[in-house]
């Protein structure tokens, strides 16, 4: 210890004012370190901001046939803050190392354009992969990374107990890394719309969820996450309301495959669920015909118990190596005491224009520079309707822009075409549109929502 110490030590001591060591002090602190600081300092590395420049100015009608816009305080306009900086529209979650991020489909359904701002003050673009509006889940992956992210941990899929600790973790009011503790209030809330029951395991906390922290993560004691914040009930303080893990895990599984970000055919989409007694299946829930998968012998349904040789314990490590897999790498996939090994493969080059017109009955055309000119769009880029059939489809004109196919992001014919490869005749795939009008000297942009039948 210095003289300098010393001597400060004794003039307290003198004062009659206790004087901690070091060691004191550190024991002191150590005492503070409870399993929900702990939890929060696991955890918040994984939490993003989620900001934007430009909203579209339409206003919010995806979600009017769920009901969800009577029964959760949704409106965007208050999920939004205007600052300096542009807008923060919410919280999003990593969940793979290499740029992926899942939020609220309602936090960024309006977004032009999204930044991703990390707890370390990094910032990143990043784009809309696939949405669901429906279960409010958007995938999102962000660019130009200058190190790996540290993506969260995922408890068990239904592995919950009414009244334990939670935390909610996010970004309310644009103000980042805040968090708030409260007990696990409810499993399995059921919700129905017109008789109808929409929903029937949402979590419900008591957890302060404020505007911007939709998209969150709700996490356990042990720092990992149980489900995503989404909405709290109107006019109510303390019922808030939280997708559970297992329909996200079931969500993201769909999307989290090579078909959507190369390339690259696999054709299974993995899934799990936990059974009434507890155990835990893992499932193919999708297996395409003449796909690779179908090849080596995997059908729907099949019952996975290991992957890559070891034991199946947890979807996200599949999905983690799916999505990045490139032509002529393979995996193996048991399923008791059999195995059968996939070997990923070229999609082979087709004409999604062809596509567009045999199976949804419309004719399309990438949107260019010159044509949006030509039209007078204040944008570039995306998909343009330029023909339709005879009889038409509902809700749809020449001259829309096609932005969403299901769970897709149609911003190419090669997103176009991944879609239109996956579907079988008779599905029905949901579909967002935009037209733009000119109006008293102002672009007006209208969001339109309709569904196609497979041909």
């Amino acid at each position: 210890m210095s003289n300098y110490i010393k001597t400060f030590a004794a003039i307290l001591l003198l004062a009659g004012v206790p004087f901690l060591t070091l060691a004191q002090v550190n024991v002191a602190r150590a005492n503070r370190i409870t399993p929900t600081v702990e939890a929060v300092a696991k955890v918040l590395p994984s939490v993003v901001n989620l900001s934007t420049r430009k909203i579209l100015s339409s206003p919010i009608s995806g979600l009017s046939d769920s009901g969800f816009h009577k029964i959760f305080n949704m409106n965007p306009h208050e999920l939004l803050l205007d600052n300096d900086n542009g807008y923060s529209l919410g919280s999003g979650i990593i969940i793979d190392r290499h740029g992926l991020i899942i939020t609220n489909a309602h936090v960024v359904h309006r977004a032009v354009k999204i930044r991703a701002i990390l707890n370390n003050g990094r910032e990143y673009d990043a784009k809309v992969i696939a949405s669901d509006q429906l279960n409010d889940i958007a995938l999102l992956k962000i660019s130009g990374l200058h190190a790996p992210l540290e993506p969260i941990e995922f408890a068990s899929p239904g592995d919950l107990l009414l009244g334990e600790s939670v935390i909610a973790v996010g970004n309310p009011f644009g103000l980042g890394s805040s968090i708030s503790k409260g007990v696990l209030s409810a499993i399995g809330r059921r919700f129905t719309y017109k008789g109808k029951t929409i929903f029937s395991d949402i979590l419900q906390t008591d957890a302060t969820i404020l505007p911007g922290s939709s998209g969150g993560p709700l996490i356990n004691i042990n720092g990992r996450m149980i489900g995503i914040t989404s909405a709290v009930l109107k006019n109510a303080s303390g019922i808030g309301f939280v997708i559970p893990l297992q329909r996200v895990e079931n969500i993201i599984a769909r999307w989290m495959v090579p078909e959507r970000f190369q390339d690259v055919a696999v054709g299974i989409v993995p899934a799990v669920k936990r059974l009434r007694n507890g155990e835990l299946l893992f499932y193919l829930a999708k297996v395409s015909k003449n796909s690779p998968a179908w090849i080596a012998g995997l059908r729907p349904d099949i019952k996975i118990t290991g992957f890559n040789g070891k034991q199946l314990d947890n979807l996200m490590d599949v999905c983690r190596i799916l999505w990045q897999m490139q032509n002529g790498e393979t995996f193996t996939m048991e399923s008791g005491n059999k195995s059968f090994r996939v070997t990923a493969s070229k999609i082979r080059p087709s004409d999604a224009a062809k596509l567009a017109e045999v199976k949804l009955g419309i004719g399309v055309q990438p949107l260019t520079a010159p044509l949006a000119m030509a039209l007078g769009f204040p944008f570039k880029g995306g998909i343009l309707i330029s023909d339709l059939p005879t009889k038409g489809v509902p809700n749809v004109e020449r001259g829309d822009l096609l932005l969403q196919l299901g769970d897709f992001s149609i911003n190419s014919m090669k997103d176009l075409g991944h879609v239109l490869r996956n579907v079988s005749y008779g599905d029905k795939i949901p579909a967002v549109l935009v037209k733009v009008k000119m109006k008293n000297g102002k672009y007006k942009i209208e969001k339109k929502y309709t569904t196609f039948t497979i041909k």
